[in-house]
C-alpha cells in the first residue's frame, strides 16, 4: 500500500513537472540560439527604457547643430546651395570660433552653379580661347568653399552605398589596436561615396555620415567602418569631429585579448575605442548604443540666422557643430528610441554628446550568460516549487521572480546604465508557471472528474465535490476508523419475483433501488455495493460525517416510511393490472464499530469498502430482523451513539460468528416518538419483559410480553416480536433449558 501511495505522489508529480521541464529546455535552448526576433524584443524593451527614463540634455555640453530648415531655403533657395553660400557659412562660424564644423552631407560632386563651370558650357556657342579667358578671370565655386576650409577645421562627410566607388577617402589619422585584430568586427560595406578631391584636401578630417545600417530604428551607431577591397579603417562623423576637436591625430581601438580584458580566448569583440583624451566603450562590432533624448530645440540655430550674423557668439563658440538639415523636403530624418523623425544630424549631435559627457549605455559582455544562467537557475527553482506548493503561495513566488526580473535591469538602467533583457527572463519564468499550473489544473480536474465518476454513484453529491475540490482527504489504502454500517435485505424477494418477467423485474428493482439510494445518499451515507435486492451502506468514510450513526438511523427510518408509500403505489398498479399485490418489507441491520475502509480488490479491478468485525455484526443483525419480526435492529454501540431516538432492547442474543452475545435494540422511531408517553410505557413495560425472561421466570415473562404487545399497538409499533418471543417462552415452558443464562443462540446468519 505504501508503495501504491509512493507511485501515485511519483505520478501526481510527474506531469506538471515534465511540461515544465519541456518550457524551460526549450526556452533555454531559444535563448542560446538567440535568433533576431529575440534581439528585437531586448530592443523594443531598451527603447521603452528610454522612453520611460531619457537622457537628460544638456544645453551646457559644446556641442550645436545648424539647421539647413526651411526659414534657411527660403532664404537662399533649395539644397545643394552653391559652395559660395556654404563656404560664407563656414567662414560665419569660423569668425564666431566653432571648435569644428562638420557637415552631415557629402560634396562628391562639383557645385553646377559655379560661374566658372557655366562659361565652359559655352565653349559650343563662341571660340575656346574666349572661353578659356573667362574662366581663368572667374573663381571656382569649390575652391571659395576650399579656401574657407583651410581657414578653418571642417570634417566633411562621405557615405556607403553599393554603388558607391572603391576610391578611399583621405586619411587624416592613424589606427593602432590592443588586443585582437579589430577589423574583423567591424561592419562591412561594399562601396563608398567621398567628397571632392579639392573639398578633401583642405579639411580637417572626414566620417561616415551613415548612421544604423541594420535597423530603421537608430539604435546602434557604429564608430568605425571597414569597406570591402580597401586598406584601413573609417570613422563615423561624430567620432571623427571629436579627434579633430582635441587635435588628435590617431585613434586606439582596444579589443578582446588586449592587457586588462578576459576573454578566456575567445574573439569576443571591440571594447573601446580611444581618441585624444576621450574612451568610447563600445559594443561587440565597434557601435556605440544611442542613449537618446528625444528632439531638443536648444540644439539647434538656424544656417538662415548664422549667415545674417543674428546668433550671439557664445551660442557656437567652442562648440562642435554639426552642419545638417531638419526639412522634410530633405528626407534626413531618423526614427530614434525616444522620438520618430529626427533630423538624421541630431543622432550625430547626441552620440558626440554622450562622448564627451562620458554617458553611455552599454550591455555587457557577460550579460547574455547572466541572463541564460538566471533563467536556469530560476527556471529549475520553478519546476520543482510547482508541484509542491499551493496555487496560491507558487503564485505569490512567480510574481517575486517575474517581478525582480523586471525590476533589476530598471535599476540597472535607470542607475548604471547598463542594459539586461527585462523581458525574456521574466515571459518564459511566467510560461513556465502558466504551462506547469495550467497542467496540474487539468490533471486536478481530471482527478477530481475520476473521483466523481468512481464515488458518485455511491457518495452523496456533497461528499464527492468535498472528495473532488480536495483529494487528500480520501485515505486510498485501508484506513482504520469508525463508522456505523447498514445491510438491508427484501423478505421474500423470491416470492415477488415470481410475478415478474425479466424487463418487469429489473423496472420494479430500480423503483425500489433508486429512492432507498437517494435517502442514504442524501444523509451522507456512502453506498458500498447492491447485493440483488440487498444494499450495503457505511457512514463516516471516506470523509468524517459528524453524528453518523444518527445518520444511518435516520435514513432507515425514512426508507421504511418511503417504502410503505411505494406499496401503496403497487397495490394500486397490481389492481390495476389485476394482479395479487405481495407487500414489499425489509429489514435493516445498523451496527457502529471500528472497520478498515479504502480501495480493496485485486490490480485489475478494485471497489472502496470497508472489512472489519462490526462490518460482519452489521449483517448479522440484518438478519435477525427477520427471526424477531422487527424492521430495523441496532447494535448496542450504535444505540448508546443515537440517545434521544426511541429505541428498545430485544434480546441477548449469540449471532453465528461470534463468541461473544450482542445485546440487540429494535429502533421504532426518531426523537418525535421518543418523546410521546406511549413509547416511554413500552420502554417500563419492556424492561421488566426482559429482566422476568432473562431470570427464567418464564410464566411472567410471557403475562409481561402481553402487556408490551398491547402499549405497543398504542404507538401504533408494527412488529411481529412479541409474537416471536411469545412462541419461544412456551416452548421454554413446555421443555425448560438446563443452562439457561438469558442468552439466546441464533441459529442463521
Amino acid at each position: 500500500m505504501r508503495r501504491q501511495n509512493l507511485l501515485h505522489r511519483i505520478d501526481m508529480l510527474r506531469s506538471p513537472l515534465l511540461v515544465a521541464l519541456i518550457v524551460l529546455a526549450g526556452a533555454l535552448l531559444l535563448r542560446s540560439i538567440d535568433p533576431a526576433a529575440l534581439t528585437r524584443l531586448r530592443d523594443f524593451a531598451f527603447d521603452s527604457y528610454q522612453r520611460l527614463a531619457p537622457r537628460v540634455y544638456s544645453p551646457t555640453t559644446p556641442v550645436r547643430i545648424v539647421d539647413i530648415d526651411e526659414a534657411a531655403l527660403a532664404e537662399f533657395g533649395q539644397w545643394p546651395w552653391p559652395r559660395t553660400i556654404v563656404a560664407r557659412l563656414i567662414d560665419r562660424l569660423t569668425e564666431m570660433n566653432a571648435s569644428v564644423i562638420a557637415f552631415d552631407a557629402v560634396f562628391a560632386e562639383p557645385d553646377r552653379s559655379s560661374i566658372r563651370r557655366m562659361v565652359r558650357d559655352l565653349v559650343a556657342y563662341t571660340d575656346p580661347e574666349t572661353v578659356q579667358k573667362l574662366a581663368a578671370a572667374l573663381q571656382d565655386n569649390d575652391q571659395v568653399m576650399a579656401d574657407a576650409e583651410a581657414q578653418s577645421r571642417v570634417v566633411l562627410g562621405f557615405g556607403f552605398d553599393l554603388k558607391g566607388g572603391q576610391r578611399a577617402p583621405r586619411k587624416f589619422h592613424g589606427i593602432a589596436f590592443a588586443g585582437d585584430d579589430p577589423s574583423q568586427f567591424l561592419p562591412l560595406q561594399a562601396g563608398i561615396v567621398k567628397p571632392l578631391d579639392i573639398l578633401e584636401a583642405a579639411a580637417k578630417g572626414s566620417g561616415s555620415v551613415n548612421t544604423d545600417i541594420e535597423s530603421v530604428v537608430v539604435r546602434r551607431v557604429p564608430m568605425l567602418f571597414r569597406v570591402a577591397g580597401l586598406e584601413g579603417l573609417f570613422p563615423a562623423l561624430s567620432l571623427e569631429a571629436l579627434r579633430v576637436a582635441q587635435d588628435a591625430n590617431a585613434y586606439v581601438v582596444k579589443s578582446s585579448g588586449a592587457s586588462g580584458e578576459f576573454a578566456f580566448g575567445q574573439r569576443t569583440g571591440i571594447v573601446a575605442i580611444k581618441t585624444g583624451n576621450l574612451e568610447i566603450p563600445t559594443d561587440a562590432h565597434g557601435r556605440v548604443t544611442l542613449y537618446d533624448t528625444g528632439h531638443q530645440d536648444a540644439r539647434f540655430v538656424s544656417a538662415r540666422s548664422v549667415l545674417a550674423g543674428e546668433v550671439p557668439a557664445d551660442r557656437i563658440e567652442g562648440n562642435v557643430v554639426f552642419v545638417g538639415t531638419s526639412a522634410i523636403g530633405l528626407k534626413d530624418l531618423r526614427n530614434t528610441p525616444v522620438q520618430d523623425a529626427v533630423p538624421g544630424v541630431e543622432v550625430h549631435a547626441q552620440l558626440a554628446e554622450q562622448m564627451i559627457e562620458q554617458k553611455f549605455l552599454a550591455r555587457p559582455d557577460f550579460a547574455d550568460g547572466a541572463e541564460f544562467l538566471y533563467l536556469a537557475a530560476i527556471g529549475l527553482l520553478f519546476v520543482w516549487l510547482l508541484p509542491r506548493l499551493s496555487a496560491s503561495r507558487m503564485a505569490v513566488v512567480a510574481l517575486l521572480f517575474i517581478g525582480i526580473g523586471i525590476l533589476v535591469p530598471w535599476f540597472a538602467y535607470s542607475r548604471y546604465q547598463l542594459l539586461f533583457d527585462p523581458i525574456y527572463p521574466p515571459v518564459t519564468l511566467a510560461a513556465i508557471y502558466i504551462a506547469g499550473s495550467v497542467t496540474a489544473f487539468m490533471r486536478t480536474e481530471r482527478e477530481r472528474a475520476d473521483i466523481r465518476n468512481a464515488f458518485g454513484l455511491y457518495l452523496s453529491p456533497d461528499i464527492v465535490e468535498q472528495l473532488a475540490r480536495n483529494p487528500r482527504l480520501l485515505q486510498l489504502g485501508g484506513e482504520q476508523r469508525e463508522i456505523t454500517v447498514m445491510f438491508t435485505d427484501v423478505r421474500g424477494f423470491t416470492t415477488i419475483a415470481e410475478q415478474f418477467d425479466p424487463h418487469g423485474l429489473t423496472r420494479f428493482m430500480n423503483r425500489f433501488l433508486t429512492p432507498m439510494t437517494d435517502l442514504i445518499l442524501g444523509r451522507r451515507g456512502t453506498i458500498d455495493k447492491y447485493m440483488g435486492d440487498a444494499i450495503m451502506a457505511f457512514w463516516n468514510a471516506p470523509l468524517p460525517v459528524p453524528g453518523h450513526a444518527a445518520h444511518a438511523c435516520d435514513a432507515a427510518l425514512a426508507m421504511q416510511a418511503r417504502l410503505r408509500e411505494l406499496n401503496d403505489e403497487w397495490r394500486v398498479e397490481a389492481a390495476t393490472e389485476g394482479r395479487r399485490h405481495i407487500a414489499v418489507t425489509i429489514g435493516v441491520g445498523l451496527n457502529t464499530g471500528p472497520a478498515s475502509v479504502g480501495n480493496f480488490g485485486s490490480e485489475q479491478r478494485f471497489t472502496y469498502s470497508c472489512l472489519g468485525d462490526a462490518v460482519n455484526l452489521a449483517a448479522r443483525l440484518e438478519s435477525q430482523c427477520k427471526a424477531y419480526g422487527v424492521g430495523i435492529i441496532v447494535g448496542a454501540t450504535t444505540q448508546a451513539q443515537i440517545d434521544g431516538y426511541a429505541t428498545v432492547e430485544l434480546d441477548h442474543v449469540m449471532v453465528k460468528g461470534k463468541t461473544e452475545p450482542e445485546r440487540i435494540f429494535a429502533l421504532l422511531g426518531g426523537t418525535d416518538l421518543a418523546e410521546q408517553a406511549g413509547y416511554r410505557t413500552l420502554g417500563e413495560r419492556q424492561v421488566r419483559f426482559l429482566e422476568a425472561y432473562r431470570a427464567g421466570r418464564f410464566v411472567e415473562a410471557l403475562e409481561l410480553a402481553r402487556a408490551c404487545r398491547t402499549a405497543a399497538g398504542a404507538i401504533d409499533w408494527q412488529q411481529g416480536y412479541y409474537a416471536t418471543m411469545e412462541e419461544r417462552i412456551n416452548a421454554y415452558l413446555i421443555d425448560p433449558p438446563s443452562d439457561w443464562t438469558g442468552v439466546h443462540v441464533a441459529s442463521e446468519k
